[in-house]
């Protein structure tokens, strides 16, 4: 499965979130029942487009100018794997699969906008209310904690409770 085509699950998993009020988890487990003919690292690779998505929420429905799950989806493309716009567009406009492409207005708009001028609880991947509770808690620095908690982690660990409590662990 090429990108385009990562893209598309992508926003259908988040479409049936949206639709159903279901979490992520849920989401991606049965669109990888329904979708059997998805390897291991296809099934990653739309997992991560769509945590990507959520965790970067507020700065891509900034830059793309929504919250759809195809803002999400193309945003998490473009913002969080780096994708170049105009390729991404004309991988859109080769691929059966493709979700919709993008419309000029937002190319441009996508070029001439800088993150660096959003509001800080954009930048920081927040929602707005809770921005100035994290800003009383992390003081200036605030929206540089929120950025390092919208990344990917960088260690997942796990606890096999039938072997150890977690609290020695």
């Amino acid at each position: 499965m090429r990108l385009a085509g990562r893209i598309s699950a992508a926003i259908d998993v988040l479409t049936d979130m949206e639709a159903r009020h279901r979490p992520a988890s849920e989401a991606l487990r049965d669109w990888g029942v329904s979708h059997r003919f998805a390897g291991a690292g296809d099934r990653a690779a739309i997992g991560n487009l769509v945590y990507d998505g959520l965790r970067q929420r507020s700065s891509i429905g900034w830059r793309m100018g929504g919250e759809t799950p195809w803002d999400l989806a193309v945003g998490a493309a473009l913002f969080a794997w780096g994708a170049s716009p105009r390729e991404l567009n004309d991988s859109f406009a080769a691929e059966p699969h493709a979700p919709a492409p993008l419309p000029d207005d937002l190319l441009t708009r996508l070029e001439a906008t800088d993150l660096a001028q959003a509001p800080g609880y954009v930048r920081a991947d927040l929602p707005e209310w809770i921005a100035p509770q994290f800003e009383a808690a992390f003081g200036p620095e605030w929206v540089l904690e929120g950025e390092a908690l919208a990344g990917r982690p960088p260690l997942d660990l796990r606890v096999n409770t039938l072997k150890a409590e977690r609290d020695k662990v």
